[in-house]
């Protein structure tokens, strides 16, 4: 931890199955609902969809009887959605999705034949990998891809060793929560922002998603379970990566700071007529570090570590707009005695 002007990079933990102890994102198919039959509170079935996918529903009241899960709000809440697990003996449809589910490894994979049977997921004439299943999305490294349920996510983590920033990237919801069981640390951050400029905006202008936030002051128990926690209310609950990690102080960010975008979309032509073909936009920062006198070669030694290596970076806690997911690009640590101060470039990834 530092103050809110520290320049301080963050180096993910790996995410594996043996640190996401548990989540609310159903993963895998559940018992097929049944109309005759009396469901309590708490109990989890599913309704079969289209491509091979399943909507996953919990019970919310005791003697649930006949009570279609899609059809009935009070009596069902939905989970998410989900897709079967691949079978070998099984014959897929075009554009059906099975799961895959290894060691450290939850993938969805789409077919790219009718009367698909038999054909190994590795076959890339016959499947196509589209990339996580929903659980997983939230640590694929990939900023744009999001784990969307309805309402709320909650994800169990046990570390395994020290961590004290937790960061959450293209996030929606209304809020976020993080816990910790050892210290009692719960801190809830609200996701919603009314930044306006005069008072016809603040009675006319909608809220704005806050989505990026970090959570740099969890206390460092190497035993600790997390519980992070999305909440949107009766809306879909989304976050882009989730990331956790101890941080490391390089010095103090100064004035000024420059952040931008590095668009990748592009404009099209036909027949005299542009048209704006839309990619990915990232991040792009610009800023200068005072570094403490005497820890100029660590700094150096830092950023040297740390190049070329995909890292978190929060250039001061006060904006949002510096949280940031990628990698280092230009820099240089000055000795001087004259104060001057490190520049400092990084580039977000999508």
């Amino acid at each position: 931890m530092g103050s809110e002007s520290d320049f301080r990079i963050v180096r993910p933990l790996t995410m594996t199955d043996a640190v996401l102890t548990s989540s609310t994102v159903p993963e895998t198919t559940v018992t097929a609902w049944n109309s005759g039959s009396t469901y309590a509170a708490g109990d989890i079935r599913g309704v079969a969809g289209g491509n091979n996918s399943q909507d996953v529903y919990e019970s919310l009241q005791g003697s649930n009887t006949n009570h279609a899960p899609g059809n009935s709000p009070t009596w069902w809440k939905k989970l998410g959605t989900v897709y079967g697990t691949y079978a070998g003996g099984t014959t897929y449809a075009l554009d059906d999705i099975v799961t895959v589910i290894g060691p450290d490894s939850h993938l969805l994979y789409r077919s790219l034949a009718s009367g698909n049977i038999g054909n190994a997921v590795t076959d890339v004439t016959k499947w196509l990998e589209i990339g996580n299943t929903n659980r997983w999305l939230m640590f694929d490294k990939t900023v744009q891809t999001q784990t969307v349920v309805p309402r709320q996510i909650v994800q169990t983590i046990t570390p395994g060793q020290l961590v004290n920033t937790v960061t959450l990237l293209n996030v929606s919801g209304a809020s976020a929560t993080v816990a910790q069981s050892i210290s009692g640390y719960s801190k809830t951050k609200r996701l919603l922002r009314h930044d306006v400029m005069n008072w016809y905006d603040w009675y006319y202008e909608e809220l704005t998603q806050v989505t990026d936030v970090t959570f740099d002051d969890v206390p460092p128990y190497k035993d600790g379970v997390l519980t992070v926690t999305v909440d949107n209310n009766d809306s879909d609950a989304a976050l882009g990566c989730l990331f956790i990690g101890k941080s490391r102080t390089i010095g103090t960010t100064l004035w000024d700071f420059d952040g931008g975008i590095l668009s990748y979309s592009t404009a099209k032509e036909t027949l005299g007529v542009i048209t704006m073909n839309k990619r990915a936009n990232a991040k792009k920062l610009n800023f200068s570090v005072y570094i403490q006198p005497g820890y100029e070669s660590e700094a150096y030694r830092l950023l040297t570590q740390y190049t070329d290596v995909e890292i978190v970076i929060i250039p001061t806690a006060d904006y949002a707009m510096g949280l940031a997911y990628g990698f280092l690009g230009q820099w240089n640590v000055p000795v001087s005695n004259s104060g001057k101060t490190a520049s400092i470039e990084f580039r977000a990834l999508t």
